[in-house]
């Protein structure tokens, strides 16, 4: 008898474990990937209604998710790279409209650092 609910109790906690991470996100999650030649130092992102800083990360690398309370499909980032800034700022946000709970990626793209030649895009996961 003790064995039987030993691993009934063992089978409903693996049970929960699997629904847990199969579960829908219960916020907006964005992680940022580096899709540039330089390793990226740190990064901030301020979608405007959220702020979160994302550590080191080497060219083609993504980070952990972070949660923000809401986010566009644009957003406020800050790259430092070999002690030097770069900055994506959207100008408003008129006319956006906030994304739909769920996991996203922020795709940062410096293609040429001395010219600040930038590209931002967003990947839903």
């Amino acid at each position: 008898m003790r064995k039987w609910l030993l691993i009934m109790s063992l089978g409903l906690s693996c049970a929960a474990c699997s629904k847990k991470e199969d579960a829908e996100p219960d916020g907006v999650r964005i992680r940022v990937r580096n899709a540039s030649p330089y390793v990226f130092e740190s990064v901030d992102v301020d979608t405007s209604d959220g702020k979160n800083t994302y550590s080191q990360l080497a060219p083609g690398q993504s980070s952990d998710y972070k949660l923000f309370a809401s986010a566009y499909r644009l957003a406020y980032a800050r790259v430092i790279i070999n002690g030097q800034t770069v900055v994506w700022q959207p100008m408003d946000y008129v006319g956006e409209k906030k994304l739909e709970i769920g996991r996203y990626t922020y795709v940062l793209g410096i293609e040429d650092l001395a010219n600040r030649r930038t590209s931002f895009q967003l990947e839903k996961n």
